[in-house]
């Protein structure tokens, strides 16, 4: 990992590759030599992943580089930036560089290119429905629903799901509309269930709780409460409105929030903090478990049969469509026919699909877990009951997000700052690197304001708001860390079959685009897609996508005609990276 100076503007059948692992890859690669000998990215990408598995390597940027002014994303960077997530355990040990097979199958029915919350998901609602019964058998290698997950990295949800602030919280308010609102609410609602239901709460850490949006200026607690205000009839008791005139739901005011300094707040009923790695590794294994992968294949090979294969450490180059409108998938290790994709790739999206580069930007977020303050008398430490964001209009306006982990660590994981990074991070997709500039003011600018972190809340007033920057106290950081989002034009996500016109055709889905908010939208997006695949819906529940985030040519059409490019938007004041839907709403009250 770099620190970047920057500024504002299993299974039995688990194959765990020992210390010959990357001459392994390097020879496997050679199935695909024509791809990776005219592939200047796959190159790049292997010599970083040389060098970042080099013990005696020192931490360096990667080596993959693209034309940033194209604004296609690369391949994932090959020595990423420490998340807080991604410490080392018994489970990332067991994933680690988890090859279902020694060998890549040479075919597969479904291919999922990508092992973040909207891959796992993905993949078990097809094998919860399909029970592994595969409804066109060309290409599936036992006759049966088999699933293939390509990960380019050695950790699967080592992407944005694995690097991200950790929270699960439904936008209701600012949502671009009811319907959107609504899904929101139905993925959340959905995920507790999951984590009841399969007794694992304690084991990913879902803890529920209200969150409370801070508006710190006043212009956008004006808009905030305008959009409050217009709220329909079911969504509107999902929030309270406090400020100087109004309590909360139980008589809660801003210093009972943490947030004196605020002009007001927003508190919504319906959110949770959870390790968002460890719910995705437990949907893996799980699905290991469940489904293997039979036999060490067809003809004395080791690619095996059937089931559910997780491919680590195999990035994809390119996809090329065949004449029976099935996929050849090309990777660094070899060819795989398939009878559809889903492309569960967030940010990256464009590294396959360049045709969705302006649709789909990737932009770096930035986290840091800081240890908090201790009370000097007691040497306690404030125990949080809420998340939190933190939003304003200001010279560098602020969209920050947080939640504590659990006592007596108590870390606090603050993440956003984006009007600190350099271009706000917007056509950024390696996570290699930690700008300065931001790092530090994620360690300056939380307590005492606008968060109070007093173990007994008697600590900053709304008089010790600061006139010029924020004179508080700097926090110690135990990671430091970025991620990379997938921004969409129109801030919705993109869920669909590709068209043509995308560089798509029949049997090629994807799911992304969560501008920075994922983890109440992938899941259920991720049911969506099986449903269009399989034909037949997953539960009798009424659930339906929201039609604002149905890929179709008419809504390429319309965003590319009526809305701006994210590199136009960002030269807008107020932009935020992390939390647009917010201040886009404030704005168009305005």
């Amino acid at each position: 990992m770099t620190i970047r100076e920057g500024g504002p503007g299993g299974g039995a059948d688990h194959h765990m590759p020992n210390s010959s692992h990357h001459d392994d890859l390097d020879r496997a690669a050679q199935q695909a030599q024509q791809e990776a000998n005219t592939n200047t990215t796959y190159q790049q990408w292997q010599n970083g992943l040389n060098h970042a598995t080099n013990r005696s390597a020192t931490a360096t940027t990667s080596n993959i580089d693209s034309d940033p002014s194209s604004g296609q994303a690369g391949l994932p960077s090959t020595n990423p930036s420490a998340s807080y997530w991604l410490q080392p355990s018994d489970i990332s040990q067991t994933l680690e560089d988890y090859r279902s097979t020694p060998d890549l199958p040479q075919s597969a029915d479904t291919v999922i290119v990508g092992s973040g919350i909207t891959g796992a998901f993905a993949a078990w609602f097809l094998l919860e429905q399909t029970g592994g019964r595969a409804k066109d058998v060309s290409y599936s290698s036992s006759g049966g629903g088999d699933i293939l997950m390509l990960e380019a990295r050695r950790q699967p949800c080592s992407g944005a799901t694995g690097r991200n602030g950790g929270h699960c919280q439904p936008f209701v308010y600012s949502a671009s509309t009811p319907s959107i609102a609504e899904f929101e609410l139905a993925t959340f609602q959905f995920l507790k269930a999951f984590v009841e239901e399969h007794g694992i709460a304690g084991a990913v850490d879902w803890r529920n709780l209200k969150t409370v949006h801070a508006f710190l200026t006043e212009e956008v607690w004006e808009g905030a409460k305008g959009l409050v205000e217009k709220l329909p009839e079911g969504l509107r008791d999902q929030v309270d409105l406090v400020d100087e005139t109004r309590k909360g739901e139980k008589g809660e005011t801003l210093r009972d929030l943490r947030v004196p300094g605020a002009k007001g707040a927003v508190v919504q009923k319906h959110a949770a903090s959870l390790w968002p790695w460890k719910l995705v590794a437990w949907v893996l294994q799980r699905l290991l478990e469940r489904f293997p992968v039979k036999g060490e294949g067809r003809n004395g090979t080791g690619e095996g049969s059937g089931g559910f294969n997780l491919q680590t450490n195999t990035p994809v180059l390119r996809l090329d469509k065949l004449g029976d409108g099935k996929w050849t998938v090309i990777t660094s290790r070899g060819h795989i026919k398939a009878n559809r994709v889903l492309l569960a790739m967030n940010g990256y999206t464009s590294n396959l699909l360049p045709e969705m580069k302006d649709l789909i930007v990737p932009v770096r977020s930035q986290v840091a877990s800081l240890r908090p303050p201790k009370d000097a008398a007691s040497g306690k430490v404030a125990e949080l009951d809420y998340s939190y964001a933190f939003i304003s209009e200001e010279k560098f306006p602020r969209d920050e997000y947080l939640h504590q982990r659990p006592l007596p660590g108590g870390e606090l994981i603050y993440g956003g700052a984006r009007s600190h990074a350099e271009n706000k991070a917007v056509g950024v997709w390696q996570d290699d690197e930690v700008e300065r500039g931001v790092a530090t003011y994620l360690r300056q600018n939380l307590a005492p304001y606008p968060l109070d972190l007093t173990p007994d809340k008697t600590g900053s007033t709304p008089t010790d708001t600061p006139t010029e920057g924020n004179e508080t106290t700097e926090l110690e950081a135990t990671h430091q860390w970025t991620g990379i989002m997938g921004f969409s034009r129109d801030a919705n996500p993109w869920v669909g079959r590709v068209p043509e016109s995308l560089g798509g055709g029949e049997n090629l889905y994807m799911c992304a685009g969560y501008t920075g908010h994922g983890m109440p939208q992938a899941a259920l997006a991720a049911r969506m897609i099986v449903e269009e695949i399989t034909g037949k819906p997953f539960a009798d529940d009424g659930l339906k996508l929201p039609q604002e985030m149905v890929l179709t040519e008419e809504r390429v059409r319309r965003v590319r005609e009526n809305t701006k490019t994210l590199e136009e938007q960002q030269q807008a004041p107020g932009w935020s990276a992390t939390m647009p839907q917010l201040l886009a709403a404030t704005e168009r009250r305005t």
